[in-house]
């Protein structure tokens, strides 16, 4: 045994005393302070008897470089040490994260934790040895071990501090893994970078649509479902706790937690022979080429530079897409949340593979654990977010309009929103969904808003496609991801599932009452239309294509938009009162000019915002039931007159034509003056309401690492 004081540097001291070898001793530990003058009380009392439960010291080192090699971890002065003990009343010695095995406390039993503040330097990522999370350069870090102690009585303080700071170790290789003691647990805190072994085979579902131009490119098709190969491996950089708990001589548990209230980036890592090679210049070339068939990208002007420039924009976009998938899957909302597990029975399997694997772990590097027969994996974050991840939509606005494929691609660009969702467009036509900072960016509100507007030219153009055989895939997608969606934000969302028929109404009230946050929240609605689904979007009878007149159009309009509000928010509540006011409705109508809507008696007295959210309304449901009335009847000709044209070429056919000509000025005329409403799910809420919910709708709500599906 080897002895050294605590003191208060005043007139409390005593003596710890430490076993020979432990690796305190070997870096020159020589003394403890502290100011708190109840510990020197306590140290005389069982563990479960004790006082404090957290106690700052500082320790002082002769040698204070506790590791050699490429890890180099120092001590600073001052107070960087710290004494905690977890007691039966505590329960458990970690928070639970409703995923990993819990580390109950016994009647009998404590934990007694040490812990230090570290400075590292040195590049760790090109080491074997670390503390299972990759970084560069210098950092903080902090080092603790935790000692079980079980026995009736329990030990006295003082002697279970000097087990404490005894079993102090750093796991840095796998010898260190084998030597740490049993029934203690390493945890490091970190910052970095770790890799996940995970086969990334990402969906993409191509949404190509039409612009207001009718498109007469017959052959103009498309693969609407993609699967791409594109990594064996994602690096996720982040805040991390690694923990390594020594179950018994032969078992070991490794995990790397995400820190609570933290958010995670992933990077694709790819291998040789992915078709989609993330680390190339050719996952658009793939994506491309394997939804359109026959074209040739290259020759269509996707090469060199502009080839680089699109696929570091769609790198981005797989990017940020993972990781909000991911930070949803693992969102650490209350607690640390594990999002690599792994129980390792160090006397099976090979042990020179074990040992290697172990020690590419605790570089940052945890691919190699998956593979080993001796290790059973708890969680894997990036399997779980792979396995049940969405489709990426990429949505190809003005596909259809283009005069071929070949010319489309050759004036495209490529857009990313903030949860990754991408867009090809024209390079002209993307100003209407870029954002200002950015290039390359899409606004989410425009791009919504664009979204609707060629959703409806496409619908209109499926419907009277006929003879020329163009087969239109007509859907709506809604995305929303946010790192911490306010409870209202949530609301809007789930309002959005209870007015498509999808989630039950009222059934998620609860929850929406009871969570204050949403944290890491993630949402996907899609709705797709054959075209009967169509059909009775634009006609109230199809058969006879009567359609709907513009009072029955607005007054759906009203009713979906009340699905879509909250009475107990007051600004929502007033809205509802005017959407159901027929009287103020027809004055809103009849007057037409939201200027002067303060003199209509119902909205004299409303407040500024109040107010300016009713013209919104009125705005939005006369803009849609205007649209529609004037489609229809353009429609309905467009169609007579494609079913009497020539079936071999109906582009020859003058009358044809003329109704042709006069469908895509209604169309042009609509989309010009469309409006934002759309941006809130209102637009998708109420095809889908028109089409008697005659289309196929899903959802997936994922908040709090909890998800949700309907279908």
């Amino acid at each position: 045994m080897t002895r050294i004081k605590i003191t208060d540097n005043v007139s409390l001291s005593t003596d710890l005393d430490l076993r020979d070898g432990a690796p305190l001793l070997k870096s020159g530990l020589s003394s403890l302070t502290t100011t708190e003058a109840q510990l020197f009380d306590d140290f005389n009392k069982p563990l479960d008897q004790t006082i404090v439960q957290t106690v700052a010291l500082g320790g002082n080192f002769t040698s204070p470089n506790l590791l050699s090699g490429d890890l180099s971890l120092t001590a600073g002065a001052g107070m960087n040490c710290s004494l905690y003990v977890k007691k039966a009343a505590d329960k458990l010695l970690f928070k639970d994260d409703g995923f990993s095995p819990l580390i109950p406390i016994a009647a009998n039993q404590a934990w007694l934790g040490v812990e230090f503040d570290l400075s590292a330097t040195g590049k760790v990522a090109a080491s074997a040895n670390g503390v299972g999370v990759s970084f560069e350069g210098d950092g903080k870090i902090t080092c603790a071990t935790d000692t079980l102690f079980s026995a009736s009585p329990l030990p006295l303080l003082l002697d279970a501090c000097g087990s404490g700071f005894s079993n102090f170790s750093l796991a840095t290789n796998a010898e260190g893994i084998r030597g740490e003691a049993p029934n203690t647990v390493n945890v490091t805190e970190v910052s970095g970078s770790i890799t996940m072994a995970v086969s990334v085979e990402q969906p993409f579902e191509m949404n190509a649509l039409a612009s207001a131009n009718l498109p007469f490119n017959e052959s103009a098709s498309i693969q609407p479902n993609v699967t791409l190969s594109l990594a064996s491996s994602l690096q996720v950089s982040g805040d991390f706790l690694v923990r390594c708990y020594k179950i018994s001589d032969t078992v070991v548990r490794m995990g790397a937690y995400k820190k609570q209230g933290s958010t995670l980036t992933v990077s694709l890592t790819a291998a040789v022979g992915i078709e989609g090679k993330i680390g190339g210049d050719d996952v658009l070339n793939a994506l491309l080429n394997a939804a359109l068939p026959g074209v040739d990208v290259t020759a269509a002007g996707i090469s060199g530079d502009t080839a680089a420039t699109l696929n570091s924009v769609v790198k981005a976009g797989l990017n940020r897409n993972l990781s909000a998938c991911l930070n949803a899957t693992c969102s650490a909302a209350f607690a640390h949340e594990a999002a690599l597990l792994y129980d390792v029975q160090l006397d099976g399997g090979d042990s020179a593979a074990t040992d290697a694997a172990l020690g590419s772990a605790l570089g940052g590097d945890w691919t190699a654990l998956e593979a080993l027969p001796n290790v059973h994996c708890i969680r894997n974050i990036a399997v779980e977010t792979v396995n049940k991840k969405s489709s990426l939509t990429v949505n190809l606005l003005g596909f259809y309009s283009a005069i071929s494929t070949t010319d489309y691609l050759r004036t495209c660009t490529v857009l990313i929103d903030e949860s990754g969702q991408m867009v090809i467009t024209d390079k002209i036509d993307a100003a209407r969904v870029s954002a200002s900072t950015n290039p390359y960016a899409a606004d989410r509100d425009q791009l919504r808003q664009a979204l609707m507007e060629d959703f409806l030219c496409t619908a209109t153009y499926a419907v009277a496609s006929g003879k020329l055989n163009l087969n239109l895939s007509v859907m709506q997608s809604y995305h929303r991801y946010s790192s911490n969606m306010s409870g209202d934000e949530m609301r809007e969302n789930v309002f959005l599932g209870y007015a498509l028929g999808l989630i039950p109404n009222g059934s998620l009230d609860a929850t929406l009452n009871d969570t204050p946050s949403f944290y890491h929240a993630l949402v996907s609605a899609v709705v797709r239309y054959d075209t009967p689904a169509l059909m009775d979007i634009f006609y109230k009878d199809p058969a006879s294509q009567t359609q709907r007149s513009s009072a029955e159009l607005e007054q759906a309009g009203r009713d979906v938009m009340c699905m879509l509000l909250d009475p107990s928010n007051p600004t929502d509540a007033v809205r509802l009162s005017i959407l159901k006011n027929d009287s103020a409705w027809e004055q809103m109508d009849e007057t037409g000019n939201i200027a002067v809507f303060d003199g209509i008696p119902e909205l004299s007295g409303l407040g500024t915002t109040q107010l300016a959210a009713v013209e919104a309304d009125w705005v939005s449901i006369v803009w849609w039931a205007q649209a529609l009335a004037k489609i229809a009847p353009a429609l309905s000709a467009t169609t007579r007159a494609l079913n009497q044209a020539p079936a071999a070429n109906p582009s020859q056919d003058a009358n044809f034509m003329k109704a042709r000509a006069t469908l895509a000025n209604v169309l042009g005329a609509v989309t010009r003056n469309t409006n934002a409403a759309f941006v809130h799910g209102w637009g998708a809420a109420v095809m889908f309401a028109l089409s008697g919910r005659h289309g196929s709708a899903t959802m997936d709500l994922t908040w709090n690492s909890k998800s949700l599906h309907y279908q």
